[in-house]
């Protein structure tokens, strides 16, 4: 047996539809948003087909409605899971190089030669990328080669 679809909202925004059909689908309730792709593609034809229509099941209408009462009114609660694991702990980024000169990590590698790639460009008129370890440190300007 089909169930029946009733609309319980109507949104102008597309997202703002989406984000409470989100909340809706977290609490367990079926629903479908209708005429989301007109109103997407054309905003201005909002008012002309009568907004995006949040729908869900006849049986799921009242308890949709009461969640909607409750996001409207400011005093909705979402209750986590106290069993979800935790992501790990970020490792820090150690800098690969540090400036000979300075002793800053402030450095950036260039790996293609500025001027090579720049003349054979001009002259080519295609790019040849002419590998060059060099590196620059921002703080102090220093140039150096790799070893």
């Amino acid at each position: 047996m089909a169930d029946r679809f009733v609309t319980i909202a109507t949104f102008n925004d597309v997202t703002e539809a989406h984000i409470v059909k989100g909340r809706l689908e977290a609490e367990g309730i079926l629903c479908f948003l209708g005429d989301e792709h007109i109103v997407g593609a054309q905003p201005f034809y909002s008012v002309a087909v009568g907004g995006v229509k949040l729908k869900v099941t006849a049986q799921d209408a009242e308890e949709a409605q009461a969640i909607m009462a409750k996001i409207h009114g400011g005093t909705s609660e979402y209750l986590y899971d106290d069993d979800l694991e935790m992501a790990p702990p970020m490792q820090e980024h150690v800098p690969a190089r540090t400036c000979p000169n300075c002793g800053s990590d402030n450095v950036s590698e260039e790996k293609y030669n500025k001027t090579v790639f720049s003349l054979s460009y001009l002259l080519l008129g295609f790019p040849v990328p002419f590998r060059s370890r060099k590196f620059i440190c921002y703080n102090c300007g220093h140039f150096w080669k790799d070893k």
